[in-house]
């Protein structure tokens, strides 16, 4: 039983094992196309618990591992039986799981590394900067365009003049006091360029040769610094064309971008390695377990057989193999428990038949002394009560005298029936006869027979074939029902009942079993494994060889008998091959 209970805990552990790893591999699938990685290593980072989660299936499932090694270590030290076998067989399965895994892991590593170190070949970065600096030099030109014209326009002018100038290039133009940092606008169509200017510290810091870009309303804008009359600096600006911004942005920002993942180079393969075995271990260990769970579901029961064995070869033949299995080992297990079965009915059919051999051979040669001798005596009795008749004392006397000569004499012919009987036995001659009516009128002979008893004959079907001499089975059941009507006495309660027995797995035959039941004290312990013996009486009455005559009988219709017995109960079983 609790075998049984083990085996169904590790089969629902098996199943939940399979089941979070079908859910894991899910989520690794989805994640991998649809989020993106470093979106899916931040979220792992926040959230402690898909780490843990993480951590703790990975600690389950290697303690299971080093537990199962543990055992085939354990078992392997102390030389239990398959304990070899199953060491080899588990490290079979250890190899054969890294054959892949190994080289795999290597190649997908190394191909990693390599993809994350060609983002870094020679020439991208100086690319990105000299673009930088071509953009650099673009924004130069636009900033000596806005000065060459506002030169052009307004060299030495008023900020009235200024506000009444035609400039094509110049958009805004802001008056800069450097002791008060403060701007004002004197000409600007954006008025959130001014608010930007004012807000900006690195305004006031541009000089003459120098330009800034300020963003204001979703445009960009380049601010140069230039002198008026009187000494007064002003910061006029110009629109920055979409395209161009657009450019040297991206540009600035694909360099910042490439600076930063060259920082993080060698972490970030780290981190891709971390990932690829936070992937494989997890499943590396699950086929590890798997290779040690199929290892012991196919040595385990090769074990329990060897043990089997063994113990077969030291004549336990009652043992059994009781181990669920499935497919050819739950055959083999079958057929190992049917044959060793099939040895014990056997081992007793050739003790019975050596015992019975024996018997016979010292019943002949007792018939023989004992018969020689009876008919003389008889006669010379007859004789000596014929001749001396006439006296009527010493009649008296003869008569009674003669008379027990006489009775014991046929008691002892009697016997010598029975003798005869059981050295010259019939030959059995099988066939398929319907037993319920053979043991229906069995117990309609003996309910006449004997009125305060209570007969009951149970059977399933009304028509039950079985491979059997009608005439041997009878005799048979006369003499095991006689038995249990001398053990209950009077008002007693005998029970026949007929039910299905085993099936042979090899050759497919059905069996039957005939149950003799009755309520009496039970078979003393004394004389229970003897029972069957020539001249053991169960009831302390008769010649004893009702129960031998019995088992022959059943042994020669290809059949075997039992009994199970306790106070107040005693079952004799007869098993036959169903037609």
């Amino acid at each position: 039983m609790d075998v049984k209970k083990t085996r169904k805990r590790e089969n629902i552990l098996l199943i939940a094992l399979i089941a979070i790893f079908s859910v894991y591999l899910g989520a690794l699938l989805f994640f991998s196309f649809a989020v993106d990685p470093f979106v899916l290593f931040q979220a792992i980072a926040q959230k402690s618990i898909l780490l843990f989660s993480l951590i703790a299936l990975l600690v389950v499932i290697s303690f299971l591992v080093i537990y199962n090694i543990a055992q085939i270590v354990r078992d392997r030290l102390q030389a239990r039986e398959g304990s070899k076998f199953r060491f080899r067989l588990t490290v079979f399965f250890l190899i054969v799981t890294l054959i892949p895994v190994i080289p795999l892991s290597l190649i997908s590593n190394n191909l990693i590394t390599k993809s994350i170190n060609l983002w870094f070949v020679r020439g991208i970065e100086e690319s990105l900067v000299n673009g930088l600096e071509m953009s650099k030099e673009v924004y130069n030109r636009l900033s000596n365009e806005t000065r060459a014209e506002w030169k052009k326009v307004c060299g030495g002018c008023t900020e009235d003049q200024m506000r009444s100038a035609n400039f094509k290039i110049i958009d805004g133009i802001f008056r800069f006091d450097p002791d008060t940092h403060e701007i004002t606008g004197v000409l600007g169509r954006d008025t959130e360029l001014a608010r930007e200017l004012t807000r900006n510290d690195e305004t006031g810091k541009i000089n003459p040769d120098e330009w800034r870009r300020i963003t204001a309303s979703q445009h960009e804008y380049l601010i140069t610094s230039v002198a008026a009359a009187g000494g007064k600096r002003y910061l006029i600006s110009r629109r920055v064309p979409s395209t161009i911004s657009g450019y040297a942005d991206s540009i600035s920002s694909g360099l910042q971008n490439y600076r930063t993942l060259k920082i993080v180079r060698k972490p970030l393969i780290g981190v891709v390695t971390l990932v690829l075995i936070v992937i494989v271990v997890p499943f590396f260990m699950l086929s590890i377990y798997l290779s040690l769970v199929i290892s012991k579901e196919v040595t385990v029961p090769i074990r329990e057989l060897a043990i089997a064995t063994q113990k077969i070869a030291d004549d336990k033949l009652d043992y059994r193999v009781e181990l669920e299995a499935k497919d050819e080992l739950k055959l083999l297990i079958d057929s190992f428990n049917e044959m060793t079965e099939e040895l014990r009915v056997n081992r007793q059919l050739v003790k019975h038949t050596e015992r019975i051999a024996a018997w016979q051979d010292i019943a002949r040669k007792i018939a023989h002394e004992i018969k020689n001798p009876l008919t003389p005596i008889k006669l010379s009795a007859q004789r000596l009560l014929k001749r001396y008749s006439e006296e009527e004392v010493f009649y008296d006397v003869l008569v009674k005298g003669i008379n027990t000569i006489i009775s014991e004499v046929d008691n002892i012919n009697e016997m010598l029936n029975e003798f005869s009987q059981f050295t010259r036995f019939p030959e059995t001659k099988l066939g398929m006869y319907d037993i319920v009516p053979i043991i229906d009128d069995v117990i309609t002979l003996l309910k006449d027979s004997y009125r305060n008893m209570v007969f009951t004959f149970i059977h399933p079907k009304k028509n039950i074939y079985i491979r059997i001499d009608g005439m041997q089975i009878r005799r048979a059941l006369l003499n095991i029902l006689h038995n249990s009507i001398i053990a209950v006495k009077e008002h007693g309660t005998v029970t026949v009942e007929c039910c299905s027995g085993a099936e042979d797995a090899s050759s497919g035959v059905h069996r039957y079993i005939i149950a003799v039941t009755d309520n009496g004290p039970g078979i003393d312990p004394v004389i229970r494994d003897a029972i069957f013996d020539p001249y053991v009486s169960k009831n302390g009455t008769g010649s004893g060889l009702g129960l031998t005559i019995v088992e022959k009988i059943v042994f020669d219709n290809r059949g075997r008998i039992w009994f199970d017995s306790e106070p107040g109960k005693t079952t004799f079983y007869m098993e036959f091959e169903e037609a």
